[in-house]
């Protein structure tokens, strides 16, 4: 079974809270965030820097505030 876009980015994002909201951030950010693989390694880069869940933005937040453009 292949993953969709949406359901790779779930598993893969470090805090698993308000799925509700981060599906419908999903939605809203269609437009302009990047290609999964570039979303992916946002995610990885941005879970290196924060051991600790608790400083890792709700996955809605991050999203829309486009984080997966960030540099570090």
């Amino acid at each position: 079974i292949k993953l969709s876009d949406w359901e790779l980015f779930w598993e893969i994002y470090p805090r698993k809270v308000a799925k509700f909201d981060a599906q419908k951030a999903w939605e809203q950010t269609k437009g302009s965030r990047p290609e999964i693989e570039q979303i992916i390694a946002a995610v990885e880069r941005m879970s290196r820097k924060h051991n600790d869940t608790t400083f890792v933005p709700y996955p809605a937040t991050w999203l829309r505030r486009g984080q997966f453009f960030d540099e570090d």
